[in-house]
């Protein structure tokens, strides 16, 4: 039996708390201590060249342009040393093709981030939301989508994020958190893309055995629902964790756990016509009703996570391994396997260099066909160099390919972004 825990009302209710609690908090606080204000404007404008920008494979044509960005952002930031904080940030990309029929975009993102301390608790509130297309995501110079289709809609993303921290010694903490994310479709022509929602807890517990050793464990269970073809789903994953501090700069980290998939397809079985029962195939009847049941699976594997962090005056650079269990954007359930290296390296005072390894591949365990797994890979180094205070300038190469599982065929992209930033000083007040 599919039993639904963390249901809507639960969700509002607990988003309605949160909400509260900061709230008062905040305000409480507010005659304790002076609170820093500050608005920090700023934009970019991005010049580019892809060559294949849907990432089509070289039988569907692949379509290259030049495009432009302009890209303004403001932040809005307050603290209370010790306190409470809190940041607002609204960010628009406006992206313009010069070659390809309706590529251009107009997104927004919005972001809220707060908290409220005390010498033992902590409670924090991220709140986001996404307005763009499904050919475009966010931050990234990659889409999750392209290559697997030209159906261009818009996608509107809402996450909630809550989470509570609670430092029962100096070696101990407890952490509870909980994220929703509703995820939903304008239009949608030819593709499978379907609206889902995604709600999740968690409950952390970490323990500082040795000097420089940590262990603790990780118990998470998570709900998907994807109500246009009556698909829903549930996850739970207990993990083990540890980490070496190697030292002030180092940190090695490493879960390994199980995770526990349930999915239901309302009406995905096939029982039989009402008669007469004469059939038409194995999964249809010439005459009469087909009769539908409810399918029920189970698919249960092993999560992994590694990570590796190092930071020096001049340069980090940073390692993460992971296998888990996420939501796609048809609204099925897939294991992920991916890696992902960053390193950055401070040549002068003004001149910094970068390069980004990435790499993943998808399976789907539930709720759909498997024709959109694929694998990627990606390779990204860019300069940075800051022209003067306020004023900045960015070079980056991009390569990315992709191999659709099912079709085995490859689909790879090369794209050059230059970008201007002009990032105004800090307008800041005390009160």
């Amino acid at each position: 039996m599919h039993i639904r825990l963390l249901d809507k009302n639960f969700m509002m209710f607990f988003k309605s708390v949160v909400l509260k609690v900061l709230t008062i908090s905040v305000l409480t606080s507010r005659a304790l201590q002076a609170a820093e204000w500050k608005l920090e404007p700023s934009v970019g404008i991005r010049a580019q060249y892809n060559d294949n920008v849907n990432m089509r494979t070289e039988a569907n044509n692949p379509l290259g342009s030049t495009g432009y960005t302009l890209d303004p952002k403001i932040k809005l930031a307050a603290e209370e040393q010790s306190l409470w904080d809190l940041s607002l940030s609204t960010r628009g990309k406006f992206t313009r093709y010069q070659d390809l029929r309706d590529a251009d975009s107009n997104n927004v993102y919005v972001n809220l981030d707060s908290g409220w301390q005390t010498e033992r608790a902590m409670l924090r509130l991220n709140a986001s939301l996404t307005r763009n297309t499904n050919f475009d995501d966010d931050y990234d110079t990659e889409s999750p989508f392209a290559g697997l289709t030209d159906d261009k809609t818009k996608r509107k993303t809402i996450t909630f994020s809550p989470s509570a921290r609670w430092n029962l010694s100096q070696t101990s903490v407890l952490i509870f958190s909980i994220n929703t994310t509703d995820v939903s479709y304008d239009e949608v022509i030819s593709t499978n893309l379907r609206d889902y929602t995604n709600n999740s807890v968690s409950f952390q517990a970490y323990w500082q055995v040795l000097e420089r050793h940590t262990l603790g464990y990780t118990v998470s269970y998570s709900e998907q629902e994807t109500p246009e073809v009556n698909y829903a789903s549930d996850t739970s994953v207990l993990n083990i964790d540890y980490t070496y501090n190697i030292n002030q700069r180092s940190d090695l980290k490493f879960s390994l756990g199980g995770r526990y998939l349930n999915t239901l397809q309302k009406d995905g079985l096939f029982l039989g016509c009402v008669t007469p029962s004469r059939f038409d195939g194995p999964n249809s009847c010439a005459f009469g009703l087909p009769i539908l049941g409810d399918l029920e699976n189970k698919n249960d594997g092993v999560t992994i996570n590694l990570s590796y962090s190092n930071q020096t005056e001049r340069a980090s650079n940073s390692f993460n391994a992971s296998r888990n269990v996420v939501a796609s954007s048809t609204g099925s359930t897939q294991e992920q396997r991916s890696v992902n290296y960053k390193f950055s390296f401070k040549n002068t005072q003004r001149l910094t260099s970068s390069l980004l390894l990435d790499g993943y591949e998808t399976e789907t365990i539930g709720g759909g066909d498997s024709s959109y797994d694929r694998t990627r890979y990606r390779i990204e180094p860019s300069v940075f160099y800051k022209l003067s205070r306020d004023w900045s300038l960015s070079f980056k190469y991009s390569y990315i390919n992709q191999n659709i599982t099912n079709t085995d065929q490859d689909s790879t992209s090369n794209a050059v972004y230059i970008n201007i930033l002009l990032n105004w000083p800090k307008l800041a007040t005390t009160y």
